[in-house]
């Protein structure tokens, strides 16, 4: 009965939530984008499952990293929520780093792909 009650709960966070959940689908659309313009990941564990996996495996990888993420917070927010909200805050803040460096790189990419 524990495991029911616990399925069916709504997240204590759940607007930050889809935030990280969109930005990690950002960020993997990005990094393919990059690597198929020539770019490289700048992250050696992301690049070995690009290399092993493929787009497929960088999405699983990026995906279980945020479940675990968003799975710590609603743990610390459950005991503390001011610090739940906290930790979601700066994962959000952390996740955006990547995609804005991925912005700023990918019109070089794309003049050089253009004019390559």
């Amino acid at each position: 009965m524990a495991v029911q009650t616990m399925l069916r709960q709504n997240t204590l966070y759940p607007g930050p939530e889809m935030i990280l959940l969109f930005l990690a689908s950002l960020d993997v659309m990005l990094t393919h984008t990059i690597l198929h313009l020539g770019g490289v990941e700048a992250n050696p564990l992301a690049a070995r499952v690009f290399d092993l996996a493929g787009t497929f495996g960088m999405s699983l990888y990026k995906f279980a990293l945020i479940g675990f993420f968003v799975l710590v917070v609603e743990f610390i927010g459950s005991r503390e929520f001011a610090s739940g909200r906290r930790l979601a805050t700066v994962g959000i803040a952390i996740s955006m780093l990547p995609i804005v460096v991925a912005l700023m790189i990918l019109p070089r990419l794309m003049l050089n792909y253009v004019a390559g």
